[in-house]
């Protein structure tokens, strides 16, 4: 055994990055081809829908009963939804969040960049026969132009060159603002991108002068992988002019803001709701 390994590190060692590259696309290509989609019930406080499991990430992130993700739903449908809103859903992957802000607004612009997952995305919304949603197939942040992203989204999104030579695809990149122009300016605002929250925050500036309601992930782990920090973050949101809850990881409750630094909540990451002060 000790010499099968030696000779797995070696070859490890002498192999050049482009083929390790190409390898581990072809690994993820072949346990994406494998798996067997399959559908399951999701139930987020007492309403039910259907929900297609596409991939092994999927499975991780969507199949366990005790989904942790409920409390977030259930306090953006109870607490943040109306029925005229305009949601621009960032980082919509497989569209569980997708599915349940729209049930309860007038449309939802789901964004999403990878296509095997935007192909996941459609599945599932023509499963629950969703007529107001539309679908983007690109990535936000700060700049026009290309930029690449990470093929396994249980690694990430962006590529950085903290994140090694895993496998990556090229995706067009817009501003935020640049699809509101586009498609209108959102009244709800939620933003799930792994660590590249400063950078779809600085090209949303339109869209937050306008003051939408928000719901942000704050990855704490992953934001130095792009030079930014918690803090630049909370800046660029202004919270003066909102309401502030926040749902540290691995809780089950959404709790009031009570003034606590961010950086002191545990990592990864947690998740902000915010609701501009009545006007």
């Amino acid at each position: 055994m000790s010499h099968t390994i030696s000779l797995r590190s070696l070859v490890t060692r002498v192999t050049p990055q482009p083929v390790k590259q190409v390898l581990r696309s072809a690994r993820l290509w072949r346990r994406r081809v494998q798996f067997r989609r399959y559908n399951i019930t999701k139930t987020i406080r007492g309403e039910a829908f259907p929900f297609c499991i596409g991939d092994e990430t999927g499975e991780i992130w969507y199949g366990p009963e005790n989904d942790p993700v409920y409390e977030e739903l259930g306090f953006i449908r109870d607490h943040m939804l109306s029925p005229d809103d305009l949601v621009f859903d960032v980082g919509s992957h497989h569209g569980l969040h997708t599915i349940c802000m729209a049930r309860h607004s007038a449309h939802v612009v789901a964004i999403e960049p990878n296509p095997h997952n935007v192909a996941i995305l459609k599945t599932n919304t023509e499963l629950n026969a969703l007529q107001n949603v539309e679908v983007r197939q690109v990535a936000v942040g700060d700049s026009i132009g290309r930029i690449a992203l990470l093929r396994d989204s249980n690694q990430g999104g962006v590529l950085s060159p903290k994140t090694g030579n895993l496998p990556t695809i090229d995706v067009e990149i817009l501003p935020l603002d640049q699809v509101a122009q586009e498609s209108g300016f959102p009244t709800l605002l939620k933003i799930d991108v792994e660590g590249f929250e400063d950078r779809v925050l600085k090209g949303a500036s339109q869209i937050l002068q306008r003051c939408p309601k928000i719901v942000i992930e704050v990855h704490t782990d992953w934001v130095c992988r792009y030079g930014s920090s918690v803090d630049e973050i909370i800046a660029l949101l202004n919270l003066k002019a909102y309401r502030v809850w926040v749902l540290p990881y691995a809780t089950e409750k959404v709790l009031a803001w009570d003034g606590q630094d961010f950086n002191q909540y545990p990592p990864p990451k947690f998740t902000l709701f915010l609701v501009p002060h009545p006007r």
